[in-house]
């Protein structure tokens, strides 16, 4: 399927591992040209010489995305190497695990509301303007479902209490670019088999198989899928929401979980 995105300069950021790192490579093999970025630069270096290899365009851009000054900085080399960046992906990650009486240090509340929330703030008002000027933009965020519905179960105060602010900043936004051609939307993973989940389930379930944590998403987790989602489920999603055929879609929340979540709206 044509995306009709091909040409386009892509800003990837938490694009070098996992469902992101499959993401933009689906859109590097529609012909976007895609910066990669994460902190490490080890990993967004190797994400992005892989694309490349593969025939694509790609640079990496090593940059600390709670930082305001680092987020100017990728955005302008993005910027520099391929034009200005009219799709966007936004993914951070902020892990203090605990439930709410383990945290002492309230100051890491703090922390995960700059992750989750204003990353994203720094990251729409460096790059909304290019959108608004060319009347065509595509941002998307990678959350999780637990903003929705928190999940006591995985002790993770933090994230529960910070996460939903960054939708509410998304929805705002989408409401109000929507005018100029520009979509805001959010996918909300559940349980995706990354290496992140990989370590969790490891670590705290004492997990070490893909087909022990299939059984355990469906038998301790009720997944009606019966199974985790691999990350070329989100990626295709994430792909398709950065396309020309996506116009008509923003503001929304969409939970790719197998299921889990049983509400029907």
């Amino acid at each position: 399927m044509d995306l009709g995105i091909a040409g386009k300069s892509v800003l990837f950021t938490g694009g070098s591992k996992g469902m992101g790192r499959v993401a933009a490579q689906l859109l590097a093999d529609e012909g976007c040209h895609v910066a990669i970025v994460a902190r490490t630069s080890a990993d967004v270096e190797a994400a992005a010489a892989e694309i490349r290899a593969g025939g694509g365009s790609a640079i990496g851009v090593a940059a600390d995305m709670t930082d305001r000054t680092e987020v100017s900085r990728a955005v302008a080399e993005a910027t520099a190497a391929f034009g200005p960046p009219l799709i966007v992906v936004g993914q951070t990650k902020f892990v203090v695990p605990g439930d709410f009486a383990d945290i002492e240090n309230s100051e890491y509340y703090v922390d995960s509301f700059r992750a989750y929330t204003m990353s994203q703030l720094y990251l729409l008002h460096e790059v909304l303007p290019a959108m608004q000027q060319a009347h065509w933009g595509r941002y998307v965020h990678i959350g999780s479902a637990t903003a929705k519905e928190p999940v006591g179960q995985i002790h993770h105060a933090i994230a529960n209490a910070t996460r939903p602010s960054t939708i509410g900043l998304l929805k705002t936004v989408a409401d109000e670019y929507a005018k100029y051609g520009i979509t805001v939307n959010t996918v909300a993973p559940g349980w995706i088999l990354t290496e992140n989940v990989e370590w969790y389930t490891s670590t705290y379930v004492g997990l070490e198989t893909d087909e022990g944590r299939d059984d355990w998403v469906r038998d301790t987790w009720k997944v009606p899928a019966g199974r985790m989602g691999r990350p070329g489920e989100i990626a295709s999603l994430i792909a398709y929401l950065c396309s020309e055929a996506a116009g008509y879609m923003t503001g929304n929340w969409i939970e790719v979980d197998g299921g889990l979540h049983r509400s029907a709206f």
